[in-house]
């Protein structure tokens, strides 16, 4: 009798894990693909070849008045730009390239936070929020080297009244 009663709870507790597994996934699935949530972070193949002819130029666009594309290449153990400058931005498209070996890129304090490998562009976007000012590091959070404590760049943000003041 005592067996019967321990196979049973055995096979409630079973059930309920089984269920608790199957609604995690269920509601993973929903949100991605259903909702569209997804990382913001894709990468495309380039080669090293590439980015040294010149095919992948570092350096910041405005593509529409507060839309910026930032091209970035990491290399140990710095950032190329390493000080970007924008006005009023919306939205900034991130493509950040490895000359090397593994980095890190990220802006503490935002949601700006993605590994940069080497051979591909890492392309992610930030909406910053409405009326964000001040300077902003860049740091590399993947250990790349000796020189890895070195490795850092800066997002100055500014409106454009504030421009107008100074």
């Amino acid at each position: 009798m005592e067996h019967e009663e321990g196979s049973t709870l055995e096979f409630v507790w079973i059930t309920i894990v089984a269920a608790v597994i199957a609604g995690l996934a269920a509601s993973m699935a929903y949100y991605g693909f259903a909702k569209g949530f997804n990382p913001v972070c894709n990468a495309t193949p380039i080669s090293i070849e590439d980015i040294e002819a010149g095919r992948f130029e570092p350096g910041v666009e405005e593509i529409a008045p507060g839309i910026y594309r930032v091209n970035i290449v990491a290399r140990q153990f710095s950032f190329e730009p390493s000080e970007i400058v924008l006005v009023d931005p919306k939205r900034v498209e991130f493509r950040v390239v490895s000359m090397d070996v593994i980095h890190g890129f990220q802006i503490p304090g935002t949601s700006v936070n993605s590994m940069v490998l080497p051979g591909y562009i890492g392309v992610f976007v930030w909406e910053p929020p409405e009326g964000i000012e001040g300077e902003f590091l860049i740091l590399c959070n993947e250990y790349c080297g000796l020189g890895h404590d070195y490795m850092r760049a800066v997002v100055k943000i500014s409106s454009s009244s504030s421009l107008l003041e100074g």
